[in-house]
């Protein structure tokens, strides 16, 4: 794949360029061509437990390619993790998203933002919808989106981490498209019997926390299908797989509450 670059030259500008890395293949492109077009740039990381522990061995290796230390924030009062946020709200998700990333990205995201900030996301051209999602909730933001400036996809940006030199995270291994949490509860039925087979314990630690709520994740035409009733064969593994984690799930949730 021919490398792309955002911007023909480097850029200097006074206010604080923020890129948000989520050690996805996605927030890493979009951080090397901010740093090709930008003098500067933060790289910042949100914390979450509940992420595969191999996210932080590719963090390592990224600081090594882009020349620079990454920044991890989080809420330790919520002990970085996103069951314990369920277990505080006392749901898991509804119709508006999940609260895990509400509460321990984008809250994190606005403690850490400056109002002249110049915010890097990592969208592809293929999510344009969460883009124009994310600007329609977030008129406060200076965003820049340079995967889609670029028409650059998810496959390009699998790629250029290749080419790169960059081991992949284990999940993409594996065969998910995302660097999720492992178990991400925006999964369907086909992604959470593959977790089940992945990773036993999770998928039983998520089994007990739906029970715990009396909240299932999944549900049919019948009703609520809990994860320790889910059937082996339930499901497509590729059609339910969750999207990348972002800034702009729950986004009506918050302007609820």
């Amino acid at each position: 794949m021919a490398e792309k670059r955002g911007g023909a030259a480097m850029e200097s500008t006074s206010n604080r360029v923020v890129c948000w890395f989520s050690c996805g293949a996605a927030s890493s492109y979009a951080a090397y061509l901010a740093k090709q077009r930008f003098k500067d740039i933060e790289l910042v990381y949100c914390k979450v437990i509940e992420e595969h522990p191999d996210s932080l061995r590719f963090l390592a290796d990224f600081e090594k390619v882009i020349g620079q230390e990454i920044k991890i924030i989080g809420d330790a009062e919520m002990e970085y993790s996103a069951h314990r946020v369920f277990e505080k709200r006392g749901f898991i998700k509804n119709q508006y998203g999940a609260p895990c990333t509400m509460i321990l990205k984008k809250w994190q995201r606005e403690n850490y933002q400056k109002p002249t900030d110049i915010q890097i996301f990592g969208y592809t051209v293929e999510e344009q919808h969460r883009v124009d999602r994310f600007i329609d909730s977030n008129n406060d933001v200076t965003a820049l989106f340079p995967l889609v400036e670029e028409n650059i996809t998810k496959k390009d940006c699998l790629e250029w981490l290749t080419e790169k030199g960059i081991e992949l995270p284990v999940m993409y291994k594996l065969g998910y498209q995302n660097n999720n949490c492992i178990g991400c509860v925006k999964g369907g039925m086909g992604y959470w019997n593959a977790i089940r087979v992945d990773f036993p314990e999770a998928f039983d630690k998520a089994a007990k926390l739906e029970r715990k709520l009396n909240h299932a994740i999944n549900k049919d035409k019948e009703g609520p299908v809990f994860l320790d009733e889910l059937s082996p064969d339930r499901g497509n593994f590729k059609r339910d797989q969750p999207p990348a984690c972002g800034f702009t799930c729950e986004w009506k949730q918050q302007e609820l509450l």
